[in-house]
């Protein structure tokens, strides 16, 4: 079913790279005599690009398969929008004609209406580069109405959704772990997909000895997202983790300075790859829910769970907040919280969307951050 499902996806975009490709062409054409073997060429190297890198970059050259991956997710993103670009003007095109109310350019300047559109395009894709370059630093409050021992205050930085890989390399984090240091924070934490898939490229350029730069009072800790997953070795990624300073946390926790719990849990991932994500009122046995209890999770589903768990704070990613529009409509949909903050009675979330990219390295609607999170106990006794 996987296989059927795969194939009639890679034919549905086949076809609309094939639409857009012929629009365009027909479009030039009115203006610039253009080479039909070397354009469709062009278009079909684009469209293959993104799946070539994904399936055989680690077989390139690490600069060319680093190449490929950009080329590829850049044309992925740009996909997106020429085909529902594409599409309205075709609509308009159709009911202008019957109505004949088409304008005079739509009809006698093609070739003007195809660069208008290439150069829109391309602004948004410059843009979403900058928001996926330049990260930010986003700030919470969050109030925990418990006692922490003589704590009356806790700073986290965290980060999530990194994937260090073939196009996310180490000066990125670099930058992470200057900006979580900026902050003075008394623990830091990443919720997960530290790395995209492939271990290879992370070891080779020693990625993670970034994370040893990391300062903080209590620790750096870490869980394992979905595509930690997929590179089919958890326990080497572990180890690599461990290796870099990290806490690593699989359905794990520990009790910090005496004063509040750090829970950390298996993703859901987990139980398809040979590995178990414990119910978490199993997971919480022993603790004491008279201290305050933030827990990290990949991804924010079943927070039901974490409500009647005595969760106080649980921070996530996964959902990239879409990472880029129309795709934040789909992640808005799916998740009670995709991007920001969420407070029902007791429990608080914070999901984050995340510091990385996947596939495309273009943020619309979202932007690479790092997220600075000041938990303030406010019980008094």
């Amino acid at each position: 079913m996987r296989l059927i499902t795969a194939g009639f996806a890679l034919l549905t975009y086949a076809f609309l790279n094939y639409y857009i490709g012929l629009r365009g062409l027909k479009s030039i054409n009115t203006k610039v005599p253009v080479n039909k073997y070397a354009y469709w060429v062009i278009i079909a190297i684009l469209a293959s690009t993104y799946f070539v890198g994904m399936i055989g970059g680690k077989y390139l050259p690490d600069r060319l398969g680093r190449a490929v991956n950009t080329v590829g997710g850049y044309w992925l993103a740009a996909f997106v929008y020429f085909i529902g670009i594409v599409v309205l003007l075709d609509v308009f095109r159709i009911l202008g004609k019957k109505l004949n109310i088409l304008p005079g350019f739509l009809r006698d300047r093609t070739w003007l209406v195809a660069a208008a559109v290439v150069l829109f395009v391309g602004i948004i894709l410059a843009v979403g580069t900058y928001n996926a370059f330049m990260p930010r630093i986003v700030s919470y409050e969050v109030n925990v109405d418990k006692k922490a021992g003589d704590m009356e205050q806790l700073k986290c930085a965290m980060i999530s959704d990194v994937h260090l890989g073939d196009t996310i390399g180490r000066d990125r984090l670099r930058t992470a772990v200057e900006k979580i240091n900026s902050l003075n924070p008394d623990i830091a934490v990443i919720t997960g997909d530290l790395i995209d898939r492939e271990i290879e490229p992370v070891k080779k350029a020693n990625m993670l000895e970034e994370l040893k730069g990391l300062k903080t009072r209590f620790g750096a800790y870490v869980i394992m997202g979905n595509h930690e997953y997929y590179s089919n070795d958890v326990e080497e990624i572990t180890r690599m983790y461990e290796e870099s300073g990290l806490v690593v946390l699989r359905d794990k926790y520990i009790k910090v300075n005496n004063s509040f719990y750090l829970v950390g849990r298996e993703d859901y991932m987990a139980d398809t790859s040979g590995y178990h994500r414990e119910k978490l009122s199993n997971l919480l046995e022993g603790v004491d829910k008279s201290l305050p209890v933030i827990m990290l999770d990949h991804q924010p589903k079943d927070l039901s769970e974490s409500r009647a768990e005595g969760v106080d704070l649980q921070l996530s990613g996964h959902t990239h907040g879409g990472q880029f529009f129309p795709v934040s409509l789909v992640t808005g949909g799916i998740f009670e919280e995709d991007n920001g903050y969420l407070k029902d009675d007791n429990f608080n979330l914070i999901v984050s969307c995340g510091y990385g990219t996947w596939g495309p390295t273009v943020r619309i609607g979202s932007r690479s951050e790092v997220l600075d999170i000041n938990i303030n106990f406010t019980y008094f006794s």
